[in-house]
């Protein structure tokens, strides 16, 4: 008589077919998410995040890493800790359900704000909750307490997490991220705000704008001649490439003040964020007061001719910069 072989009995059991889609799908969602928001910078953070963050002090740029870090981390959990306890399938749970959560409301809000979205966020967001919906369908349809595999030592996956999480944070800290093109959150501004909205500066003279007002070294520097003014922030990729196009060799036409802008209260750089003083040769560089906001879309430049600022932007630089090779009254009347 031949007795049954036990051999199976030993071996753990097989991960369900909805467990597998948990931790694939899963991973899959935050990876390309998080993707999509480094190659794409600040302008895929939500708007009512980016809002969010800034009434905790923090600036857009910190507060699309810390959402990257977030999407790191989540992806690390499920491709860890998916289904291999009950404790990891709790998480994963949890972690879409937040995910989802972020989609709605971002959905909401860009219908809030109709004109702000391109179409890539109009159609991400709704995605991104219906799969985070379908995977949370097949999670609770699929996946029963009896079936998790066990895992062995729940300190050391404890531990795992830990490592998973504060490394994915602190690789999102490091990555360089660029700034937005929306406009200031006005809806987030304090008495500590300051707005610097360079389209009312044209045509006016640099004490009739809140720059001279904020710096007053600026005006006896520009009385004279021409000079362009750049605000700036040293982590700013598109910053960076204004100077390396336009001021990295010196002329001696025109004066360039290289003005930077602090982080604001409360917000400190981490290390590796700076790439370095900008390319500007034969440049004065100041610096705004700290401990002020400045809503403002960096680069921003102003022109100015004779005290007078003839062109101010935060977009169109080369058609502001161009006017410069225009000749002042004096030298027309010469010619």
């Amino acid at each position: 008589m031949q007795t049954p072989m036990a051999s199976n009995a030993s071996q753990p059991p097989e991960i369900p077919r909805a467990g597998r889609v948990l931790r694939i799908g899963g991973f899959l969602l935050f990876a390309f998410t998080a993707g999509l928001w480094i190659a794409g910078g600040a302008t895929r953070l939500p708007f009512w995040l980016g809002t969010a963050g800034q009434r905790l002090g923090l600036n857009e740029i910190r507060t699309t890493q810390m959402a990257i870090g977030f999407l790191l981390a989540s992806a690390a959990t499920l491709a860890f800790a998916g289904t291999r306890a009950r404790a990891g399938l709790a998480i994963a749970r949890t972690l879409l359900v937040i995910f989802a959560f972020v989609s709605v409301a971002t959905i909401a809000s860009e219908f809030a704000r109709p004109a702000s979205g391109s179409l890539l966020t109009a159609l991400a967001w709704p995605v991104a909750a219906a799969a985070a919906a379908l995977l949370l369908h097949r999670v609770a349809d699929g996946v029963g307490k009896g079936t998790t595999v066990p895992f062995r030592s729940p300190g050391l996956m404890l531990v795992a997490l830990i490592v998973l999480w504060t490394a994915s944070l602190a690789v999102a800290s490091r990555v360089p991220i660029e700034a937005s093109d929306r406009p200031p959150l006005k809806n987030a501004t304090s008495d500590d705000s300051i707005v610097l909205d360079p389209v009312s500066w044209q045509g006016r003279t640099l004490p009739d704008t809140p720059l001279s007002r904020i710096l007053p070294l600026l005006t006896p520097l520009t009385l004279e001649g021409d000079s362009v003014i750049v605000l700036y922030n040293p982590s700013c990729g598109h910053c960076r490439e204004l100077f390396e196009k336009h001021f990295a060799t010196a002329d001696p036409r025109r004066r360039v003040i290289a003005v930077e802008v602090p982080p604001p209260p409360g917000v400190i750089a981490a290390p590796g964020d700076g790439l370095g003083p900008v390319p500007c040769e034969d440049c004065e560089r100041l610096e705004l007061p700290a401990g002020k906001t400045y809503l403002l879309k960096p680069p921003t430049i102003a022109v100015m001719r004779d005290g007078r600022v003839i062109c101010a932007t935060d977009n169109d630089h080369d058609t502001c910069l161009a006017l410069l090779a225009a000749p002042t009254p004096a030298k027309a009347a010469a010619q």
